[in-house]
């Protein structure tokens, strides 16, 4: 689940996440943050992530292969944004997003292919939602999560006695839905408060599993099965977020965020099977749930060769919900440091441009994933050196 949706949270490490009502991305961030504007505001935004995570066999995999390459490389991102005001104390607001999910793309002859080929995992959020402005220090909001989600699964396991490589597949797009609710709290000009609760969205993918390429002992079994009716649920996490902005002088700005996932509830992934056999299984995946900090500044130059500009950046810690014991190579993560620099100017009353980079440090996974016998194959190395950049820039326009 990415912080970096392309908008200017990208330049101080997303703190301030859901304490910026005036930043038309509140609506994705924070519903109750549309209210507070006196002009309809629209973002546009995009972003380019490059992932770099290579695995380097530590020399007990039993499979033979290459490494697998860089599974993630290149994958582009956008987002609209848009918020306003009804009346003097209601406020709407629109977002189009996706920060939940990724893709990995291993080589096809790879050491870990009987665990997983290819697996895309992505969630595309449109948000709707209305606020409310109680008083001068308060507002609430609230917004539907419609999220269209995709998942794709292949590997290759191991045909039958013969050592040669059978093929599974599963995909499906779905839709699904949760609920966004938000705080903002003003109690004194240059001290914001706000919280954001995104409640589970519960995905139901549904395929006929395609298995190919079997031989005995498993061929009767994989014929049996192959076209089977099957079911994947799959829990996106519920999330509670907490952000400060404050003012330490006139023109500059400290940003801070707590925040909570519930992963421990994404790790209940639950597999159905229809006919011609009836069987349903649910595995724990034993994730733990994450907590993150970060910590960020902006600073506003009136004069000199940077006058109209603002330069923020930040830093964030973000535990994992993965060890050695439970990491397989379909979902490569780690706890992780980012880094965040941004840079942004007003070019013209009402039109400003936004530009913002992540580092992301998830340092060196290691990995130990064993399959069940009778083949009981292996997988044990480390992605060395894992790491995240995030490049995004956006623009707001003022109506």
């Amino acid at each position: 689940m990415l912080w970096q949706i392309g908008t200017p949270t990208l330049g101080t490490a997303s703190a301030g996440w859901a304490a910026m009502p005036e930043d038309a991305a509140t609506a994705f961030t924070n519903p109750a943050g549309t209210v507070w504007r006196d002009k309809m505001e629209v973002r546009a935004a995009a972003q380019i992530l490059y992932g770099d995570v290579e695995f380097t066999d530590d020399g007990l995999s039993n499979v033979p292969g290459n490494d697998g390459g860089n599974p993630i490389g290149w994958f582009p991102g956008m987002g609209g944004f848009a918020a306003g005001k009804i009346t003097d104390n209601i406020g709407w607001g629109f977002a189009m997003a996706g920060n939940f999910g990724l893709g990995l793309d291993y080589h096809d002859d790879w050491q870990g292919r009987r665990f997983v080929q290819n697996v895309d995992l992505l969630g595309m959020s449109l948000i709707p939602s209305l606020s409310w402005q109680v008083n001068d220090c308060l507002s609430v909001g609230l917004g539907l999560n419609a999220m269209a989600a995709y998942f794709s699964f292949q590997s290759a396991p191991r045909a039958g006695l013969v050592d040669e490589d059978a093929y599974m597949r599963f995909k499906d797009l779905e839709n699904a839905y949760g609920g966004n609710f938000g705080v903002i709290y003003r109690p004194v000009s240059g001290t914001t408060f706000g919280i954001t609760y995104t409640s589970k969205v519960e995905l139901e993918f549904t395929d006929l599993l395609k298995l190919r390429n079997f031989e005995p002992p498993l061929e009767a079994v994989a014929d049996e099965l192959n076209g089977t009716r099957t079911e994947v649920d799959i829990n996106v996490p519920a999330t509670i977020t907490a952000s400060l902005q404050q003012a330490l002088t006139d023109a500059t700005t400290l940003y801070v965020n707590l925040a909570w996932q519930d992963w421990s509830d994404y790790a209940g992934v639950t597999l159905a099977l229809e006919s011609p056999v009836q069987a349903s299984v649910k595995v724990d995946r034993g994730y733990q749930d994450t907590g993150a900090f970060a910590v960020g500044v902006r600073h506003e130059f009136s004069q000199g060769m940077l006058g109209g500009w603002y330069l923020s950046t930040g830093i964030a810690l973000e535990s994992g919900m993965t060890n050695e014991s439970n990491l397989t190579a379909d979902t490569i993560t780690n706890k992780s440091w980012t880094f965040g620099l941004g840079a942004g100017k007003e070019l013209c009353p009402g039109l400003t441009l936004d530009v913002g980079y992540n580092y992301g440090s998830l340092g060196d996974i290691d990995i130990d994933q064993q399959g069940r016998p009778p083949f009981s194959p292996r997988l044990e190395g480390t992605y060395e050196d894992s790491a995240l950049h995030f490049l995004g820039s956006s623009v707001q326009f003022e109506f």
